[in-house]
């Protein structure tokens, strides 16, 4: 009967987890944030997300007419939320945001910067803050 309740952090939890949504509106809400750190979870569910809602625009796009530019649109709103959690995603393995300009330019530089995207973050505080709290999840 209670079969889908869960229970984090004290707070019951009912029907499927809505990971994909919190994390992609918590980046957006934390577009122009770049302090702190962000874990993989947050970094990954975001793009994630971010690459389903494009690929709808590209979609919509290609019907044509005066949809023909929201991937576009959509690509230029979401341009500094991107920014701001990559840029915290490299706090949380303790690199500096100076990384950035290697994934920006288009060479094989940019699977330097997917290598540190996956990696684990820092599970103790370092110069870009406290740890990432995750919550079940490795990150």
């Amino acid at each position: 009967m209670l079969s889908n309740v869960k229970v984090e952090l004290g707070m019951v939890l009912y029907g499927p987890s809505m990971r994909l949504v919190e994390h992609y509106i918590g980046g957006l809400l934390k577009y122009a944030e770049f302090n702190g750190r962000a874990g993989r979870a947050e970094y990954w569910w975001f793009t994630i997300a971010n690459t389903i809602i494009a690929g709808v625009f590209w979609l919509l796009g290609n019907i044509g007419g005066p949809v023909s530019n929201l991937s576009l649109l959509y690509l230029l709103a979401v341009a500094i939320p991107n920014l701001s959690i990559t840029v915290r995603r490299l706090h949380d393995t303790s690199r500096s945001s100076w990384w950035l300009p290697l994934g920006l330019v288009p060479t094989p530089l940019v699977f330097v910067i997917l290598f540190f995207m996956c990696q684990r973050g820092q599970t103790e505080k370092n110069r870009y803050g406290p740890p990432v709290i995750s919550h079940g999840t490795s990150g």
